[in-house]
């Protein structure tokens, strides 16, 4: 049985809100010289700054915004990965909407600026053909319209992008890639800028949310080396129980659940509470093939269990087999595998031939059929 199957379940934390975050950070920049009171933060329902870039490199010049023109002004760089792949949705945008929207991609955060920059950036568009087919910019060294517009929004990554509606008034601020339901409703007339302020206020309250569970996590961790070291669990399992009651209704919870049953039938060594777990989790997650089958396969096969419950991993395999009619290659092997544990060999092999059978031009399949021989030589 792969790794990768227990893997799915290791531990993977919520850190963003829901749109994307950043994609790469805007590099340090020097402190002002002579920092003032700071300025009035650009949001949706204000009036888009103006385009002051140093040329326009592909396309026609943009000198403003004109009434009844939707735009969008994205912002990218020649070095970020992300920024690139985003180049052909916004091609499709530009080609689905004609007329009526302008989309600019507009150059910052060069990485040096010098004498060569400038060509490297037009090589850089010129390269990429039709895969960015609309207007694009280069702001340069002097940075006004980073400063204006990314600076003046708050946006310390990229790519980021900002939707002007037929007003002049910025209506939405975001990723690029999660743009296209806002720039419909922008286009048909129907949205409201303090749609985009609610977004972003959610938006912040889940980035907060996101980042205190972090920092809950990385106490989590401490606590698990002070408990590997001490030999005591009781605070590393306040902290998850803590962590368990604190993410209710989400993902999180069945993560930190997961991590708390591994943790006390392995290398806590606290087994009954263990199972007890275990044992609500096959109910919860009755249904779900791939918990099932994770659940059973750490607790048949994972060296840090000292005391195996082989009545309960047949119970979990034997759910996570019935979730998938019995035509899971890869639960198939599990199950055989709790058979060979549990010493009844032919059964084993059995579901091991049909494991192998049915995970054919797999990556799988090698294994497999290694596990099958290894079993039919110990019979």
């Amino acid at each position: 049985m792969l790794t990768t199957l227990l893997a799915s379940f290791v531990l993977t934390l919520a850190a963003a809100p829901m749109v994307p975050a950043q994609d790469a950070a805007k590099p340090a920049a020097k402190p002002a010289a002579n920092p003032a009171a700071k300025a009035e933060r650009l949001t949706p329902g204000m009036a888009a700054p103006k385009l002051d870039v140093k040329e326009f490199i592909k396309g026609n010049a943009v000198d403003g915004f004109k009434a009844g023109q939707v735009y969008v002004v994205e912002f990218w760089s020649t070095w970020c990965g992300p920024c690139i792949r985003a180049f052909p949705h916004l091609s499709e945008l530009q080609k689905e909407y004609g007329d009526k929207v302008t989309i600019i991609g507009v150059n910052i955060w060069e990485r040096p600026y010098d004498d060569g920059t400038l060509a490297k950036v037009k090589g850089t568009v010129e390269k990429q053909g039709d895969k960015m087919a609309y207007t694009v910019a280069y702001d340069g060294p002097d940075a006004k319209t980073d400063k204006a517009w990314m600076a003046a929004a708050g946006r310390n990554g990229i790519p980021s992008a900002f939707i002007v509606d037929q007003k002049g008034m910025v209506a939405w601020i975001g990723h690029p890639m999660q743009m296209d339901p806002v720039l419909a409703k922008v286009v048909a007339g129907d949205w409201n800028p303090d749609e985009a302020k609610k977004l972003a206020e959610a938006d912040a309250k889940e980035a907060e949310a996101g980042r205190a569970l972090q920092k809950a996590s990385r106490d989590l961790l401490k606590s698990r080396v002070t408990a590997r070291e001490s030999g005591d669990w009781s605070a590393w399992t306040t902290t998850i129980d803590s962590l368990i009651e604190s993410t209710k209704g989400t993902p999180n919870q069945l993560q930190f659940r997961m991590m708390k049953f591994q943790t006390l039938i392995g290398e806590a060594n606290m087994p009954q509470p263990g199972y007890e777990l275990g044992t609500q989790l096959l109910v919860d997650g009755k249904g779900d093939a791939q918990m099932l089958n994770a659940i059973a396969w750490f607790a048949v096969q994972d060296d840090s269990v000292m005391k195996r419950n082989l009545d309960f991993c047949l119970k979990a395999a034997q759910a996570a087999n019935e979730a998938t009619k019995g035509e899971d290659g890869a639960i198939l092997d599990t199950l055989a595998r709790v058979h060979w544990e549990r010493g009844e060999n032919a059964k084993a092999i059995e579901l091991q031939e049909k494991a192998v059978s049915l995970s054919k031009d797999t990556p799988m399949a090698q294994e497999m059929q290694e596990t099958l021989e290894t079993y039919k030589k110990g019979t």
